[in-house]
């Protein structure tokens, strides 16, 4: 399993970790609320270009 982990500021991170060839576990925190979700390579490619991350995360999942 491949997993990345950015750390936003204070207590809020976002965790990506691939659990299958076109499947990932999604963990948002955010202001002590944590969030988890599933998503395909997809739909983590448009969170990506939402929050200009997607290079660096599809960068370090694809290796």
């Amino acid at each position: 399993m491949k997993s990345v982990n950015f750390q936003l500021d204070g207590m809020n991170s976002i965790e990506i970790t691939q659990i299958g060839e076109e499947l990932f576990e999604v963990r948002l925190a955010f202001d002590g609320i944590i969030s988890m979700h599933y998503m395909t390579h997809e739909q983590l490619a448009q969170l990506g270009c939402t929050f200009h991350i997607e290079g660096g995360i599809g960068s370090l999942l694809n290796n």
